[in-house]
Order: C-alpha cells, then sequence, then structure tokens
C-alpha cells in the first residue's frame, strides 16, 4: 500500500511530463489539467476535506498575485519597448547583433539574468525579450531567460531563499551560503553546457562550450567571493557583472561606453536603482517590507503578503511611465500596443495563477476540514519525500537534489519547496551520518535548478519573446534537461559526504 501511494504522488509529475513532451500541451491546458488531477487526487487517496481543496486552491492564486502583477507589467513594457526599438538596441549594446550566438546568449541569461534575479527582479520579462531582440529563437529565448540564473537562484533575491533555509531548518546561515556556493559549481556548469544545445546543433563546437563553462565558473566563483566575505545579498548580482565582465574580456568585445543607448537603458536602471534601494538600504526596507503591507489569509498560519513598495511591479510599471515619455509615441500606437501586451498576457496570467493553486492543493492535502488536524501520510509532498528517502536509502543524497527539483515542478517556486522539504534532510542526515547543511543546500540548489523545468516559469517566459503556445516544445526539452542537471548535483553531493567519511 505504501509502495502505491509513493506512485500515485509522482503521477501528478507524470501527467505534465507526459502531456508536455508526448502532446505538447500549452501552458494553459496543463494548468488545468494538473490543477484538476491534483484536486481529484487529494480528495480521493489522500483524504484531504473539499474545503482545505478550495481555500487551499484560492490561496495559491491570491499567492501568485504579486508575481502576475510583474509579469503584466513586464509584458507592458517589454512589448512597447521592443515596438520602439528600444530592447533590440539595447540588446546589440550589451551583446552585439553579429557574431558568436553563444557569447550572446551567456551575456544576456547568465550575465543579465543572474544580476536582475540577484537584484530581486523576475529576469523572463526583461530577459526573454532582450534575447529574442538579439536574434535569438523564441523557444531558446524563454529557455536561455530562465536557465541563466536557475543554477544560482538559491543565492538570488537579495539573499532572500537562502535566508528562509536557514529559518526553517535553523542552521547556521553562514555555513549553509557556502555550501550552496560550492555546490553551484556543478549547477551552473551542467545548464552553461546545456546553452548551445538550446540554441541548435549548429552551435555545439569545443570554443562554445569551452565560453560556456568559463561563464559558469566565473559565475559561481564570484559567488563563493561574495559568500566568502559575508555579502551573500549581492552574490548573484555580483556573479551577473562577472559573467559579463568576463566574457566581454575573453571575446575582447566590450560595449562602447560613448554610445551607450542611455534612453533604453533609463527604464531599467530606474526599476534596479528602486528595488536595489528598497533591498539594501534599511530604513527603506523597513518601511517597504515591513510596514506598508496588506496581509491576506485564508488558510489559517499562511498569510499572503502585499508589499506594493517592495514588488517589483510598482516599479516596473513607473518604467513603463518613463519609457512612454522618453519615446513619447502617438495616443493611438500607445493604445495599440497596450492592447496587443493585454491579448498576450491573458492566457499565460491564467496559466500561472492555476499551477499556483495546483502547488497549494498539494501542499496543504492532509488536513482536515477546520485545519484543525494534519495527517502525514495523506500529504502528498510528504509521501513523496517519504518515500523517496526510504527506497533510495544511502543513495538518497544522489537524489536530494531531484526532491528539490519535485518541489519547483510542482508548485512553481523553489522557496515552497524549500518549505516543504526542508526539515527532511535534518532527520535524513542524522540517520546516514551526513552533513545536514550539505543535504539541506542540495536541496535547495536542486529547487532552483527546477526552475527551469517548471511549467509556471515557462508560462512566464513564453509571451515575452513570441513563444505563447509552444510551452510543450520546451517541456520536451527542459524536464530532461533539468532531472540531469540535479543528478549531477547530487552526485557532487554524494561524493562530498563519502570524502568527509
Amino acid at each position: 500500500m505504501a509502495a502505491f501511494r509513493f506512485g500515485l504522488s509522482w503521477s501528478p509529475i507524470l501527467l505534465i511530463f507526459i502531456l508536455a513532451v508526448c502532446f505538447r500541451t500549452r501552458a494553459l491546458t496543463l494548468s488545468v489539467c494538473g490543477l484538476v488531477y491534483c484536486v481529484l487526487l487529494a480528495a480521493t487517496v489522500f483524504v484531504t476535506a473539499w474545503p482545505v481543496i478550495g481555500l487551499a486552491a484560492l490561496d495559491g492564486v491570491i499567492t501568485t498575485i504579486p508575481l502576475l502583477l510583474v509579469v503584466y507589467a513586464g509584458i507592458l513594457l517589454s512589448v512597447f519597448l521592443l515596438e520602439q526599438g528600444s530592447l533590440q538596441r539595447l540588446a546589440e549594446w550589451l551583446a552585439g547583433s553579429r557574431g558568436d550566438r553563444t557569447r550572446r546568449a551567456l551575456v544576456l541569461s547568465f550575465g543579465m539574468g543572474n544580476f536582475l534575479e540577484g537584484a530581486g527582479v523576475i529576469a523572463e520579462p526583461v530577459a526573454a525579450p532582450m534575447l529574442r531582440a538579439s536574434g535569438i529563437a523564441p523557444e531558446a529565448s524563454a529557455t536561455l531567460s530562465i536557465l541563466g540564473y536557475a543554477g544560482l537562484m538559491h543565492l538570488s533575491l537579495a539573499g532572500v531563499i537562502v535566508t528562509v533555509l536557514a529559518a526553517v531548518t535553523g542552521l547556521d546561515l553562514a555555513v549553509l551560503a557556502r555550501e550552496l556556493a560550492l555546490l553551484s559549481f556543478t549547477a551552473t556548469a551542467a545548464l552553461a553546457l546545456a546553452v548551445p544545445w538550446v540554441l541548435g546543433r549548429e552551435t555545439v563546437r569545443a570554443g562554445t562550450l569551452i565560453l560556456g563553462v568559463a561563464a559558469a565558473l566565473i559565475a559561481a566563483t564570484a559567488a563563493l567571493v561574495a559568500v566568502a566575505v559575508n555579502a551573500v545579498s549581492i552574490a548573484a548580482m555580483l556573479a551577473g557583472l562577472a559573467v559579463m565582465l568576463g566574457i566581454y574580456v575573453i571575446s575582447r568585445q566590450a560595449p562602447a561606453i560613448s554610445a551607450a543607448p542611455w534612453r533604453d537603458l533609463a527604464p531599467f536602471l530606474f526599476i534596479f536603482v528602486g528595488l536595489a534601494a528598497v533591498n539594501l538600504i534599511p530604513p527603506l526596507h523597513r518601511l517597504a517590507f515591513d510596514r506598508l503591507v496588506v496581509r491576506i489569509e485564508l488558510v489559517p498560519g499562511h498569510g499572503v503578503f502585499l508589499r506594493p513598495w517592495f514588488d517589483a511591479y510598482l516599479y516596473i510599471g513607473l518604467a513603463l511611465l518613463l519609457a512612454v515619455r522618453i519615446h513619447r509615441p502617438s495616443a493611438t500606437a500607445f493604445r495599440n500596443s497596450m492592447a496587443q501586451a493585454g491579448r498576450k498576457a491573458v492566457p499565460a496570467l491564467v496559466a500561472m495563477a492555476l499551477f499556483g493553486a495546483m502547488g497549494q492543493v498539494v501542499a496543504f492535502s492532509g488536513y482536515s476540514a477546520d485545519f484543525g488536524r494534519f495527517d502525514p501520510n495523506n500529504n502528498l509532498a510528504l509521501t513523496l519525500a517519504g518515500g523517496l528517502i526510504r527506497y533510495t536509502g544511502g543513495w538518497y543524497p544522489l537524489f536530494a537534489p531531484v526532491l528539490g527539483w519535485v518541489g519547483t515542478f510542482l508548485t512553481g517556486y523553489g522557496v515552497a519547496s524549500i518549505m516543504l522539504f526542508a526539515r527532511l534532510q535534518l532527520e535524513t542526515a542524522a540517520a546516514l551520518g551526513a552533513s545536514p547543511q550539505l543535504l539541506a543546500g542540495a536541496l535547495a540548489v536542486g529547487a532552483s535548478i527546477g526552475s527551469v523545468s517548471s511549467p509556471f516559469k515557462i508560462a512566464i517566459a513564453t509571451p515575452l519573446c513570441g513563444a505563447e503556445g509552444r510551452e510543450g516544445e520546451i517541456l520536451r526539452r527542459t524536464i530532461p534537461l533539468g532531472l540531469a542537471a540535479a543528478l549531477l548535483v547530487g552526485l557532487h553531493t554524494l561524493i562530498a559526504i563519502a570524502l568527509a567519511r
């Protein structure tokens, strides 16, 4: 019976995988099928009360509201700037419009992507349209806008993720950050080696592979240096800047400072300065994060916080107004641009909201009608994690990153994966005689890698670069890629534990 339930706990992943890989299903259809299946599974086999399922699904939709607003504002801004030719000029300035596509992809994905995510800006609304504007195909642009930061996501968002990991596990923040930085070498290298493959077989050459590995090593080394000097909050930003500088030096091609398109750069500088201020200036951070907050609680004990002065959507929206002021389109052209952006946005936003609902149904399965009792044996996520630990035994460290990948695949959020599974790593580490910091770090790195395989994340990127409707084709490649990268990190973890004994 336990084996049967363990198999069923994997079935939502298998369903989405089959629909995406075999039938190339669109994100909106994937989200509907995934949600309906998880609801039925939770209500029947995992004996979850219907009121809990309803509230959990609604809570999932509300939880995604800040991200939905970011994506909507990002689509409005990117469509407007594309129509003005602004993104094309900016992409050409940063990465060049001629020459090696791998170089352009690395600058904009590993460089710009890590810098943006490190600053608390969701990368896809900026990186995906810039990659497309640089001449890269729509499907590859969507993939690369996620792949570039996925290997370092655990050190992004001004250090928030590693801070959450330390809070959930009770482990020392500095030690956790060091383990995460060391595991990042394997994660970033695995994903960087995939860049030529994502771009097309014709780009897979010794030179492009070496350039990709160099970018990965530069990014991971910069992050490790930041961690070593207790500057976790800027680790990913530093990594992104280091990648861009490193590639400019290696290729001997750098942007011409005197010809920099400052008018095109101004909206993005505004976003960065605004978010950097509320993240890094303590009084502003306290005001925006702690005081100017709206709290919504549908599920007891799980508050959803809306922080309009801290989240990126406000600054992206203001950046759009700044861009309109700079480029001065006609009223008719502006209305047409916003109408086109709205049509692009709706399917992606609905899909993201439904994926958010699915994630919360998974997380809250096993609760009684009043949320007063919880049966861990009827929780989908814990059944999956417990079975994986039980059936893999001493080989579990190889699969710890895969568990993190699963959490992000199902919920769309790396932090949600940590919240679901992080404490289990402490018990498992004690049973195996392994480092809890290393196992928890492996889980978090796997959760970061899961971003590149997440239908939720793909749904963010595709409408921003003209790849909407092709989500199934993208997932067909990124699901195996994410799993392979997670297993490589698992191998790194297994070897590290063996050497420590």
